[in-house]
């Protein structure tokens, strides 16, 4: 599976120590020029940046429509609009972005969507974690935001729902 990754799940992977996680679920891991310098250029100092940086395999893609690039501008952030046109020019299978805005229009696009939760549960099914309720309590500590609703979704999708 050909899949590509927006900033913000990158960064949330890292810093939770599972950005090999993407590697090891799919076969190839894209992210565009713009995802590389959001995370890496101006990230400079910061662990994840390192991270992102040294990741062996992440493949870098650059877009051609920048008509279409500009248009969605208007809605959505840089990294965000450069991924959704990279995945609709490379017929990626599937969008890794977290931010609800992005996803609607990626979706809107017929694109396939999932965000930095579907890949804990992705890994948790896969083996590679052993649950996903410690990493979401981590990402929470660091910024990320979950609605109890989404959280009990979550965790009774990944089998860790107390009784």
């Amino acid at each position: 599976m050909r899949v590509i990754v927006n900033s913000s799940p990158l960064i949330f992977l890292a810093k939770l120590g599972l950005l090999d996680v993407l590697g090891e679920l799919f076969e190839e891991v894209y992210i565009t020029d713009g995802v590389y310098h959001e995370t890496v250029v101006e990230g400079h100092g910061h662990d994840e940046a390192l991270l992102i940086a040294e990741a062996s395999f992440l493949r870098r893609v650059s877009i051609r429509n920048h008509e279409l690039f500009r248009f969605l501008l208007e809605m959505i952030d840089y990294g965000e609009a450069e991924t959704i046109v990279a995945a609709l020019e490379n017929k990626f299978d599937l969008v890794i972005l977290d931010d609800k805005d992005a996803r609607k229009v990626a979706r809107g696009f017929g694109l396939k969507v999932t965000g930095t939760l579907g890949i804990l549960l992705l890994a948790r099914r896969k083996g590679l974690i052993p649950a996903v309720g410690p990493y979401i309590e981590e990402l929470r500590k660091h910024g990320f935001r979950i609605s109890e609703d989404v959280l009990g979704k979550i965790l009774e999708s990944a089998g860790e729902l107390k009784s």
